[in-house]
């Protein structure tokens, strides 16, 4: 095997014979949206997802019927945001320090990326329902509205189907329904 294309799919690259006693617990996890709750924003339009929290990350998936809208919201200044539209299209508006808006309009495979501190909007836009796939830091404290005490819901109370703690190397919480190895 010359070829270096040849050498990268070889089985020995990681030995067998590795030691996993040094590795957290080596199990996957698969979560079934048809299967997890939801959390409804803005009435029955908008529906959301909390698929996933580890210590490094957290992953939401939403659906938002056409016309609907993720009102105006600040997220805190560490709290980075990358959105994967996977269906529809949709509408980004980011307020900007100047009193303009910068705004992105996203069909599926394009990705927003929001940063720390951002205040926008997120509006379905087209005669489809858009839908998305959000990767952010795991904060409990998301937005700036949620310390002031103007958020719309409690983050404590949405139903995450699957939550890793990854430090203590401790499964958090499982939803049986949604949620196999």
């Amino acid at each position: 095997m010359s070829d270096e294309s040849d050498s990268n799919s070889r089985s020995d690259l990681t030995p067998r014979s590795l030691d996993y006693t040094h590795l957290p617990d080596q199990t996957m996890y698969k979560v079934s949206l048809d299967d997890a709750s939801c959390v409804q924003q803005g009435g029955e339009d908008i529906r959301t997802y909390p698929v996933c929290v580890t210590n490094e990350f957290k992953q939401l998936y939403f659906e938002m019927e056409p016309g609907a809208t993720i009102d105006w919201h600040t997220h805190t200044p560490s709290f980075d945001e990358f959105c994967l539209c996977l269906a529809g299209k949709a509408r980004y508006t980011l307020a900007q320090e100047d009193g303009t808006e910068q705004i992105i309009e996203v069909q599926p495979r394009e990705f927003v990326y929001l940063p720390g501190g951002a205040r926008h909007t997120i509006e379905a836009i087209g005669d489809e329902r858009h839908e998305g796939l959000v990767t952010m830091p795991p904060e409990p404290v998301g937005r700036m509205e949620l310390l002031e005490g103007a958020a719309p819901y409690d983050p404590d109370d949405w139903p995450i189907a699957l939550w890793v703690d990854r430090k203590r190397d401790e499964l958090v919480r499982k939803d049986a329904a949604a949620v196999s190895e």
